[in-house]
């Protein structure tokens, strides 16, 4: 059931545009893309929220260098200066906006970034009348807008985060100096001849330290994108076939999705992707027919498709209010043992296979159903073997953190049939029993098992971190489409900016 673990991994872990990819793609093929990622406009807004936080912390973490400068004054002499110990040490953002540009890429405009900057200033007055050297605590009070356009290219396998444009507009820089009963003169001698030193220090850094951010964030997002596409020795290769597309509506990205085991490649045929693809939510995403059979191949191969079942899961499986007085169907196939002596195992004889169409997802199977006696001595005895094709339709859906897994069909043929002397049941009879048990909602409660551990795995990952709502899932020839609005994941960003001062971009 493990399988299903995997397959969910693929339809979450896009979350983010910062994935590995390739240097210097050209434009995609859909026969080597198996995946393909769209946010959109509203996706971006939704982003924006958390902005200013970004840019804050971004002021916070930036370092300024000392600035240091002399000036000659007419007919006084020459006063020389530096500019000590520069921090943040208050901000606020009134507002930003964001916006797609086929042109310019991520535009990020953020209005009024009130900052308070403190330090030392170390002056010294030199003229041919006296020498003065003073040491004054300072403050500089700004005011300014900032410009971002953002771009997004590969190189050497990472998504690389370019700052196109930096503008800073200030709108106010005002020095003040304090703890000096004569400063009037000199708060306005440095507030003029120093004033286009300091407006070009602090863009400069604070450009520089954008850019920093920003590629920490895309490795963040890579290394969290990382946590949903591995599980063991499976792992699932999102490199880029292209660069990332910026529209004015939205942001795509392609992927090539292949899947490794035991870090050997699986084989994967070429994808139905279609080139025309229309976005329904702020988060899309298009999984290839290839990119599921080969997460279902690997599965298997790693015995994670084995379903393991005793007593109280017997009972559930097995149990029919209706007629809770009398055995059950497991009971009546083998007759005399308690269900606490039994256990049941579900296997595949072969991998699944997923078939994408219209009408739903279509699994085929070859699945072999052992029942064992449990003994005391840890021995067990084979009640009954038999081997069945099925082929089931499905359709998914995900509200309320759960994932909704509704059979419309399920079609089964028995090929093998083994049991006990005992029992001595044949063909016609197990066709019988299955007919009752699917009769009474057996496949449902088979398939429970697999939303168990399909919504539990999404817990795992963090996806109720996105509080995804209005998810829709639809199957067509070869593909299946993923849509859904969402929440900013507060929690990862506080994650990020609690380890934004120990990251480092190596």
């Amino acid at each position: 059931m493990l399988l299903f673990r995997q397959l969910t991994a693929v339809l979450v872990f896009l979350a983010a545009a910062s994935l590995s990819c390739r240097p210097g793609s050209p434009a995609p093929s859909m026969q080597c893309t198996g995946i393909v990622c769209r946010l959109t406009k509203d996706a971006g807004l939704v982003l924006n929220q958390e902005t200013s936080d970004v840019i804050q912390a971004t002021f916070r973490h930036a370092s300024f260098p000392n600035i240091e400068g002399e000036q000659s004054i007419l007919f006084l002499g020459s006063v020389s200066y530096i500019f000590k110990n520069l921090q943040i040490d208050n901000m606020s953002v009134e507002k930003s906006d964001v916006n797609f540009s086929d042109e310019k890429g991520i535009l990020i405009d953020i209005r009024n970034v009130a900052a308070n900057f403190r330090g030392t200033m170390n002056y010294a007055y030199s003229s041919w009348l006296l020498n003065l050297n003073h040491s004054l605590d300072f403050e500089i009070e700004s005011q300014t807008d900032l410009n971002l356009a953002l771009t997004l290219a590969c190189d050497n396998g990472r998504i690389v985060v370019t700052v196109s444009d930096c503008l800073l507009n200030f709108d106010k820089l005002m020095l003040q100096i304090q703890s000096h009963n004569q400063t009037s003169w000199i708060q306005q001698l440095f507030t003029d001849f120093v004033s286009f030193t300091l407006r070009h220090t602090v863009k400069g850094q604070i450009c520089t330290e954008i850019r920093k951010v920003a590629n920490l964030l895309a490795d963040f997002t890579l290394y969290q994108a990382a946590l949903f596409i591995q599980d063991g020795e499976i792992a699932t290769s999102v490199e880029l076939t292209a660069d990332p597309l910026i529209t004015s509506r939205y942001i795509e990205s392609w992927h090539e999705g292949s899947v490794s085991y035991k870090n050997s490649s699986v084989t994967q045929k070429p994808s139905a992707i279609p080139v025309e693809r229309v976005e329904t939510r702020m988060f899309n995403l298009w999984v290839s027919e290839p990119v599921i059979n080969s997460l279902l191949f690997a599965a298997y191969k790693d015995d994670r498709l084995t379903l393991k079942l005793t007593d109280g899961d017997l009972k559930k499986l097995f149990g029919d209010r209706e007629s809770e007085k009398q055995p059950n169907i497991l009971q009546q196939m083998i007759p005399g043992i308690p269900m606490h002596d039994l256990m049941m195992k579900l296997e595949p004889l072969r991998p699944p296979v997923i078939l994408f169409k219209p009408l739903g997802t279509v699994m085929q199977a070859s699945i072999a159903m052992e029942v064992n006696v449990l003994s005391s001595s840890n021995n067990t005895d084979t009640a009954l073997y038999l081997e069945m094709d099925s082929e089931t339709i499905v359709h998914a859906s995900y509200a309320e953190r759960k994932i909704c897994l509704r059979p419309s069909s399920n079609v089964w043929v028995i090929k093998v049939v083994r049991s006990n002397p005992v029992i001595a049941l044949d063909q016609n009879e197990v066709e019988h029993y299955l007919e009752a048990f699917f009769s009474i909602g057996g496949l449902e409660k088979i398939i429970s098992y697999v939303e168990f551990y399909i919504t539990s795995l999404l817990d795992k990952k963090g996806l109720h971190y996105f509080n995804v709502t209005n998810s829709v899932m639809e199957t067509n020839e070869g593909y299946v489409t993923i849509a859904t609005d969402f929440s900013f994941p507060r929690q990862l960003l506080e994650n990020f900016l609690q380890n934004l001062t120990p990251m480092a971009r190596s």
